[in-house]
């Protein structure tokens, strides 16, 4: 008797972890569909965040965390996503200097109300291509 009650134990210790485990699995997958659906950011944010750029790379600290950051920022979150699969070829380094200019063509867009444009995202992807944290 003490045998059959130990094997219902255990199964029923089996089923529920089942449970438990396809519920995390249930709630991992929602989360990571909320996230790739997560909603882009707005102008207001990425033009303090591009400007941020730019001051950055005037104080020559693209080296650093902050500009990390900043940097994937801008490149993840403005604009409409990219619906081209972007070739994961070797970035061509450009200096401080045309990465400055870079980042204010993309402030200059987002003042001029075109950051939902495809003149933006190529605005974007070249700033990602040629001014990638060192």
């Amino acid at each position: 008797m003490e045998f059959m009650r130990r094997d219902h134990m255990l199964r029923r210790n089996i089923f529920t972890k089942g449970i438990l485990g396809l519920r995390a699995v249930t709630a991992a997958a929602v989360i990571c569909t909320a996230a790739a659906a997560a909603p882009r950011s707005n102008p207001a944010s990425c033009r303090e965040a591009a400007n941020g750029l730019i001051s950055l790379l005037d104080a020559q600290k693209d080296d650093g965390a902050l500009y990390r950051d900043t940097y994937a920022v801008v490149v993840t979150t403005c604009g409409p996503a990219s619906r081209t699969p972007r070739p994961a070829a070797a970035p061509s380094r450009v200096g401080r200097a045309q990465c400055r200019g870079l980042a204010a063509a993309m402030v200059d867009l987002i003042e001029d109300d075109k950051m939902k444009s495809g003149e933006f995202v190529r605005a974007r992807e070249a700033f990602a291509d040629a001014c990638t944290p060192r």
